[in-house]
């Protein structure tokens, strides 16, 4: 079933996701709520709808990192919410990949409410 994506969403851990669903491409923005360095930091975001499947990536240039969300949207006691897993990159030095290449990707998942 279609679902238009655009809007404001917000995870558990107070991050912000602001969307427009243009019939399958998306645009946006996000803010993380979880920023080592304590910073509110909006970058752009943009992706893909299939129905109710969604794809979103956000490419943070200043530190070196990429991240991308997959998932899909569901109603849970009358509140849109889109269960997510990501994987979140980080460019290493080329002398550090060999030692290091284990800790620049990292796996997690979201769950993310319509506000």
């Amino acid at each position: 079933m279609p679902v238009d994506f655009t809007g404001t969403w917000t995870n558990q851990h107070g991050s912000t996701l602001e969307l427009r669903d243009m019939g399958g491409a998306l645009s946006g923005r996000f803010e993380s709520g979880v920023g080592d360095d304590g910073q509110t930091l909006w970058v752009d975001v943009s992706g893909r709808v299939l129905g109710d499947v969604i794809t979103f990536n956000a490419a943070y240039t200043d530190y070196g990192v990429i991240v991308a969300w997959i998932g899909q949207h569901t109603v849970e006691d009358g509140v849109g919410t889109i269960k997510t897993h990501w994987i979140h990159a980080t460019n290493l030095p080329d002398p550090q990949a060999k030692d290091w290449m284990w800790f620049s990707n990292r796996l997690g998942s979201d769950i993310f409410s319509r506000l």
